[in-house]
């Protein structure tokens, strides 16, 4: 692959990481807000809750919302290279 191939590669999967990683806080985020009080009835540590329930709830989230992660970073990665 020539060299621009690989400029062009790295920014796409820059973007991607980025959209993959900051939806998936969002999803933690509100999903742990929303669950606080069966997680207090339950009485597992912070630990415990990450290792038991988040393991298996981030894969499933990123296989839930992998065509949007790809559809929200090509519509970035385009509109960067545009403006280049």
């Amino acid at each position: 692959m020539k060299k621009l191939d690989w400029y062009i590669l790295r920014k796409f999967f820059s973007t991607f990481v980025f959209c993959m990683l900051a939806f998936t806080v969002i999803a933690v985020a509100v999903d742990s807000s929303e669950k606080t009080d069966d997680f207090v009835k339950t009485g597992l540590s912070t630990f415990e809750i990450i290792r038991q329930y988040y393991v298996g709830f981030v894969p499933f989230i990123w296989g839930m919302l992998f065509p949007l992660f790809v559809f929200i970073a090509v519509i970035f990665f385009t509109s960067k290279m545009a403006l280049r």
